[in-house]
């Protein structure tokens, strides 16, 4: 069998780190690592995390709770996740979360496009995290926000 792709494995430490939206996020594996199939991060979040509610027009985005209780609307529907529940959420879908412990750490995974996608929206709005630990908690760049929502798909509902 011939693979493009390089095999990899990653200590947490070594990932890269960044704030957004109040979150310390991971990189676990970035969507060029993966051959362009997906990416996964790891994000430490809390109430100031949440994030409006909003759609992904291009991208599948699923989330697997490693810690605390974190409630996600879906179109209109709503359920609490705890430790080990996985949530998927198609593209299309207009959604939220709503983080009900002080702090929660979830799995992020993106598919659907190699480049504008999730993940570098991630990037882009966020900061590199010169600690590994939550950032002191603050708006965000709202124009910012505008276009890079236009960039990456992303449209504001709520």
């Amino acid at each position: 069998m011939t693979t493009t792709t390089p095999s990899m494995v990653r200590n947490r430490d070594d990932a890269d780190a960044s704030w957004f939206f109040n979150a310390l996020v991971t990189t676990v594996a970035a969507t060029p690592e993966t051959g362009g199939a997906y990416n996964l991060t790891e994000h430490l979040v809390t109430a100031a995390s949440n994030p409006p509610v909003h759609v992904q027009v291009d991208e599948d985005e699923a989330f697997y709770i490693v810690d605390g209780t974190v409630e996600f609307e879906v179109d209109g529907t709503t359920s609490v996740a705890e430790p080990g529940t996985f949530a998927f959420v198609a593209r299309g879908c207009a959604h939220t979360f709503r983080v009900l412990t002080p702090t929660a750490r979830m799995l992020v995974i993106c598919s659907g496009k190699a480049s504008d996608n999730l993940h570098e929206f991630f990037l882009d709005m966020g900061e590199p995290a010169p600690v590994r630990e939550l950032p002191v908690p603050g708006a965000p760049d709202l124009e910012k926000l505008d276009r890079l929502c236009v960039r990456t798909g992303i449209e504001l509902v709520g």
